[in-house]
């Protein structure tokens, strides 16, 4: 190779090198964005299948909003697997927020309403549910949505403990959520107290 082709590998490597560590720097500034000044929603955390396994130091976590009926909370219904999906969510009471709607396109902002945005997973057709046949249609539409935050990573050791109280229903999670419904877990609550939080770097 000639010495006159070294010069445009290095200029080319360079520059490589730049957009990787700008994409990089950017992918970090817009998390800690979202956590400064995301809106804070908590979610509650429901147990999961006692036969998931514990996934080294992540801890799985499902939401009461993971498992949702369109045809009792109100919206759009006709949801397809991989589908994007909106989900208003009512942050005027204390405690966990509440889905009051699901959408197909992001909903327009009201006060004490934030929306989160997700991804349809499945889409399972079935009887009302037995402990409240009238409450939703027959057949009723269940849209198991997926949104980013179902892992956690938790200090080595401690996951094992985590799960168990998951398991126990007595973890909530605080997340933020900004202004395109985009989510990140920013803290971790046992019985209502913050256990962990996320660090912003």
């Amino acid at each position: 190779m000639s010495g006159g082709r070294w010069p445009g590998i290095a200029l080319r490597l360079f520059v490589v090198l730049v957009l990787q560590t700008a994409a990089l720097g950017w992918m970090i500034y817009s998390r800690a964005e979202l956590l400064r000044n995301g809106t804070e929603v908590t979610l509650t955390v429901v147990p999961v299948d006692p036969r998931d396994l514990f996934r080294g130091d992540f801890v799985r976590l499902n939401y009461a909003i993971t498992n949702l009926r369109p045809g009792v909370i109100g919206g759009d219904s006709d949801f397809l697997p991989n589908d994007p999906i909106w989900i208003v969510l009512d942050t005027s009471l204390a405690g966990a927020a509440r889905p009051t709607g699901v959408f197909k396109h992001q909903p327009p902002t009201l006060p004490e309403r934030t929306a989160i945005r997700g991804r349809v997973q499945s889409v399972y057709d079935g009887p009302p549910p037995i402990d409240d046949p009238d409450g939703c249609p027959n057949p009723c539409r269940t849209v198991r949505v997926n949104y980013g935050i179902e892992q956690y990573f938790v200090p080595e050791g401690e996951g094992r403990n985590i799960e168990n109280l998951r398991n126990d229903s007595r973890i909530s999670v605080v997340a933020a959520v900004d202004s395109d419904g985009r989510a990140a877990i920013k803290k971790l609550l046992i019985d209502g107290v913050e256990r962990y939080e996320e660090p912003l770097f």
